[in-house]
């Protein structure tokens, strides 16, 4: 076979050790990319429920993580926070909360972020309609783990985070979620 037109393949090994990320971290900053399944673990590993009460404390251990390894990580990690949760901005999750009362955008940003902490399962149970999102729970704090950390990181400002996703959370940007629906309520 002709060397030019071989296919070469890099392969990228992973050593653990002082000074080093975590190797799940390490693809993580190499791909510059976050699996939905290394989100959760992140989330389900770095929250601190003992603080209960003080959302800033609860998230505090995550943020942290994220500004030790910089950028790429805290990118990577609002890019999946992002796709996540316009999975889940739907009219028919949207509808189960919304039977009884009255439909706020921000609310189900807020609420759909809970599906977010709650663990893998409960997000995809949710996602395939075996079990209904509860709209007793929210989290909106969430939302600012990735400014947080990259503040950290360049001691500067959260308003001046300069990331933006490809996908938008922001309730009803999902269009196909959302078919049949014309117009924000607030």
């Amino acid at each position: 076979m002709d060397k030019d037109n071989e296919v070469k393949k890099e392969r990228k090994y992973y050593t653990s050790g002082p000074g080093k990320p975590p190797i799940f971290i390490q693809a993580i900053l190499y791909e510059k990319k976050m699996s939905a399944i290394d989100f959760f673990h992140l989330t389900d590993a770095c929250l601190d429920w003992e603080k209960q009460g003080d959302d800033i404390a609860v998230i505090e251990p995550l943020v942290t993580l994220l500004a030790a390894w910089g950028d790429d990580l805290i990118f990577a990690f609002h890019d999946t926070m992002a796709e996540l949760l316009y999975s889940l901005d739907t009219q028919k999750i949207a509808g189960d909360i919304y039977k009884d009362r009255s439909f706020s955008a921000d609310e189900f940003l807020y609420i759909r972020c809970a599906a977010l902490i709650n663990s893998k399962r409960y997000y995809n149970d949710i996602v395939s309609g075996r079990r209904k999102l509860k709209g007793s729970l929210s989290f909106e704090s969430i939302l600012s783990v990735p400014a947080f950390a990259w503040a950290r990181v360049h001691g500067k400002p959260e308003n001046e985070y300069p990331h933006t996703t490809n996908y938008c959370y922001e309730t009803m940007s999902n269009i196909e979620g959302w078919k049949g629906k014309t117009e924000r309520e607030d």
